[in-house]
């Protein structure tokens, strides 16, 4: 029966634990898949270029640039919410590290949200 106990009582940080792995995950996800991404689309776009003798249209590399930009905020966000999710089931009082860590990786969430205010606020 006492070890019954024990297992309920490591459930939470147990979880907690997958929940933070997740979001670490997700944020590394964040900053490689989108520079991957954006690398692999230049790469045929640069090719399409060499064939039309250097002259072509610079809105698809603008499309590679800002899918990829998409890609890292939704990464981040879903890394931000993981690690969100982690932060609610720590202790009161929770840590300024933790709560930092949980900002830090939703830092290109913030970026894009940032970035879409101030192109709303021209137009």
């Amino acid at each position: 029966m006492q070890a019954h106990a024990q297992d309920a009582a490591f459930k939470p940080d147990a979880a907690g634990r997958r929940w933070r792995i997740a979001s670490w995950l997700a944020g590394a996800a964040a900053l490689a898949l989108p520079v991957g991404s954006y690398l692999s689309q230049t790469r045929g776009l640069d090719a399409a270029m060499h064939t039309h003798n250097g002259y072509v249209c610079g809105l698809p590399y603008l499309a590679a640039m800002l899918s990829s930009v998409l890609l890292a905020a939704v990464l981040s966000l879903a890394a931000m919410l993981c690690g969100w999710r982690a932060w609610r089931r720590l202790p009161q009082p929770r840590s300024i590290a933790r709560t930092l860590e949980v900002a830090a990786v939703g830092a290109a969430f913030w970026l894009l949200l940032l970035l879409a205010g101030a192109v709303g606020a021209l137009y």
